[in-house]
């Protein structure tokens, strides 16, 4: 029989050792970097200058010794790590957030500046950020809203700063630095309009209407009446906007009334498809002048026609459809004839020659690129359409309205709306000889 003490010194103390390592071991692991965190508070301050300090909040797992944080950005200066108490962690830096070493702590605070958060394009700025929490952000005192991606769940002020409280996701917030109702203010909303409007101009889109809004607000800001050149600019905005949604409803008709036309050729329903062509060519020519309204309509009806064309019968065209056809090609004229007349450039006649010298004695104010201009329009027979005088001078749009506007102050020439096109006439007084306009 084996005595227990015997037993127990077969047992070597090398083997209790590893026993006890292993144990511990799998109870505790050494490192997790797993992301065994909770976020709980998250708050963004946002600077003048773009800077963006961030304060994040989260509950940790006690049993890690180690845990990754994803943070906010890409760069991250100033970084102090705190734990429930207030004493420092350490840390290390990855890609996309920090390893907090955090064994013991309950939780942590993760504080930290970056640049990543904000951008800024003219006198807009925006602050993008994807939170998987709500979030408080505290925009730059002064800062006025622009846009919002998502509806606050709250809103308030902290020392003369606007406080947003949003949901979790993704943000966006568009905002300007400056009082509304300054003329900084006014400017960026200007700016920021007549982008907007350029880019929808650059897609072969013609606004008539928020070119002269635009103007406007730039006359209401030289006039110092700030709030009223902050509204025409956000009315510029809105036009194109329209605009450029009507066109884009008016060039999807037209190419459904042509793609119609095509299939009915295809199966060789020819009768009343000369109407149908004739009134999608109208379309195509009202929306080249910019009248984008009558060409969905028109082109509407050319799909329509179309639609319902069908085969000669063997024995030829019946009666009644050549009346049928007859009374839709009248419709069609009768319309277009009104819809047209209205359009019509009015005739004019044709000014000849011009007493500058007269003219250029009795606006001695005008400036030489004003005078310049003046020429140009009598070369032309004395009016132009602006687009022409913009592409002779290779002048910005904005600064081509704002001279118009001048010469219409002066009294030096007037501006006529035809086809969606500005026509700019040198009045009659100065024609030579002394003809009124």
């Amino acid at each position: 029989m084996i005595s227990k003490h015997k037993m127990r010194s077969q047992c070597p103390v090398g083997a209790v050792l590893t026993l006890l390592i292993i144990a511990v071991v799998v109870a505790v692991p050494p490192s997790s970097c797993e992301s065994s965190y909770t976020p709980l508070e998250l708050t963004f301050v946002v600077y003048a200058d773009g800077y963006v300090t961030v304060d994040y909040f989260c509950d940790v797992d006690p049993t890690k010794v180690e845990v990754n944080v994803s943070l906010f950005g890409s760069l991250y200066e100033d970084v102090l790590v705190e734990d429930q108490d207030g004493l420092p962690l350490d840390y290390s830096s990855i890609d996309g957030g920090v390893v907090v070493d955090t064994i013991g702590a309950a939780s942590v605070l993760i504080s930290y500046v970056t640049t990543d958060l904000t951008g800024k394009a003219g006198q807009i700025w925006a602050f993008t950020v994807d939170t998987p929490t709500p979030t408080s952000v505290i925009l730059p005192p002064g800062a006025t809203i622009w846009s919002l991606n998502t509806v606050p769940q709250a809103m308030g002020t902290i020392d003369d700063s606007l406080l947003l409280l949003m949901p979790a996701g993704e943000l966006d917030v568009s905002y300007t630095i400056g009082l509304v109702g300054t003329r900084e203010h006014a400017l960026a909303l200007i700016r920021d309009a007549e982008e907007e409007i350029e880019a929808i101009q650059e897609e072969g889109v013609l606004t008539p209407e928020a070119d002269e809004l635009l103007l406007q607000a730039y006359s209401e800001l030289d006039a110092g009446r700030y709030p009223e050149a902050e509204s025409l600019a956000e009315q510029a905005k809105t036009a194109a906007e329209g605009t450029r949604a009507v066109a884009s409803s008016a060039e999807a008709a037209i190419a459904t009334a042509g793609a119609t036309i095509a299939a009915a050729e295809a199966v060789g329903a020819t009768v009343g498809l000369e109407n149908a062509k004739s009134l999608l060519q109208y379309a195509e020519e009202e929306f080249a002048v910019g009248d984008y309204e009558d060409a969905q309509v028109t082109a509407e009806q050319a799909r329509s026609i179309a639609a319902d064309a069908e085969k000669p019968s063997e024995t030829g065209i019946p009666v009644t459809w050549l009346y049928a056809g007859a009374g839709i090609v009248a419709v069609a004229l009768v319309a277009t004839y009104f819809l047209r007349g209205r359009r019509r450039r009015p005739e004019v006649e044709v000014r000849h020659s011009f007493d500058l010298n007269a003219l250029f004695e009795a606006h001695p104010t005008l400036r030489m690129d004003d005078r310049e201009v003046i020429r140009f329009l009598a070369e032309k027979g004395g009016e132009a359409f602006a687009a022409e005088v913009r592409e002779r001078f290779d002048m910005p749009r904005t600064s081509l309205w704002r001279m118009i506007r001048r010469l219409e102050g002066e009294g030096v020439v007037e501006v006529q709306t035809i086809g969606g096109q500005s026509l700019v006439r040198i009045l009659g007084i100065y024609r030579s000889g002394g003809a009124g306009g």
